[in-house]
């Protein structure tokens, strides 16, 4: 945890408080005490200093933007908050200041988030423990989440058996306000990869590549292993999930080995 106030840190958040108003159009009003946005609850520079940590400027500014939005959204009538697992080492992951787990196999961190309105589109950012503070929302997984999540992942499940063998079978997408690695968190839906209608009883895991949140491939036959790691650096860091295949168990989801024999050989056997 980083709560540096010195005048070089001050400044590199505020150049990314800046870059997000400008950029964003988002209306703020900074000061010594730190950052007032219209109708919320104001941030104190620790807080921003704490989702930061000491990471570079770029991967700074992401995780400044993200607080920010975040907090505007959890202070609006009807905010919609949803189980969010981020890959472990992610961008967008904050330094601290997020309530989460360590999703077992260690691929992932498992917390809350909240649905942020993105032009057509939506996108779902971890939910700071001060927002969640002042505006009286859960900061952390609860029972109940948990239950809609596999409640979610029996969805997936029927559009994947519903899609079998047409243009989009092997494809995940995110559904009910999940992104693709949050979905892998669903038991119900790893069950099913692992030993769904088209797979025999002895299988034990499964391969799948999510090189962004937004897409997920368990049917790895078709596709290069190298073209993971490239479409992960293709995209936007906002966007990114794992940066190298994922091997799904019943109970886990871990990142698969870097040997490329060993990945190979993984593949190989879910073939």
């Amino acid at each position: 945890m980083s709560t540096d106030q010195s005048p070089p840190v001050r400044a590199l958040l505020r150049r990314c408080v800046l870059a997000t108003s400008v950029l964003d159009d988002l209306d703020v009003d900074l000061d010594d005490d730190g950052v007032r946005l219209p109708g919320c609850t104001p941030l104190e520079w620790a807080d921003l200093a704490r989702a930061a940590g000491e990471s570079p400027e770029e991967v700074a500014r992401l995780r400044v933007s993200e607080l920010l939005h975040a907090h505007v959204e959890l202070h609006r009538d009807g905010a919609r908050l949803v189980p969010l697992a981020v890959p472990a080492g992610a961008d967008r992951h904050p330094e601290s200041g997020w309530t989460h787990t360590v999703f077992l196999g260690g691929a992932m961190r498992l917390g809350m988030g909240v649905v942020v309105p993105r032009g057509l589109s939506e996108r779902v950012l971890p939910v700071p423990v001060v927002s969640a503070r002042v505006t009286g929302h859960a900061s952390a997984v609860t029972a109940p989440d948990l239950a809609r999540l596999e409640e979610i992942g029996a969805l997936v499940v029927q559009r994947l058996l519903r899609d079998a063998g047409g243009r989009t079978d092997g494809l995940l997408r995110p559904v009910g306000g999940c992104d693709v690695p949050t979905l892998l968190a669903s038991r119900t839906l790893r069950e099913h990869l692992v030993a769904g209608p088209d797979r025999t009883p002895g299988n034990v895991l499964r391969a799948v590549a999510v090189p962004d949140r937004t897409r997920g491939w368990f049917d790895l036959a078709r596709i290069d292993p190298a073209y993971v790691g490239a479409a992960w650096m293709a995209s936007n860091p906002a966007e990114r999930g794992f940066r190298r295949p994922v091997l799904v168990t019943r109970e886990e989801v871990a990142l698969a080995p870097t040997s490329p024999r060993l990945v190979e050989d993984v593949l190989a056997e879910n073939q």
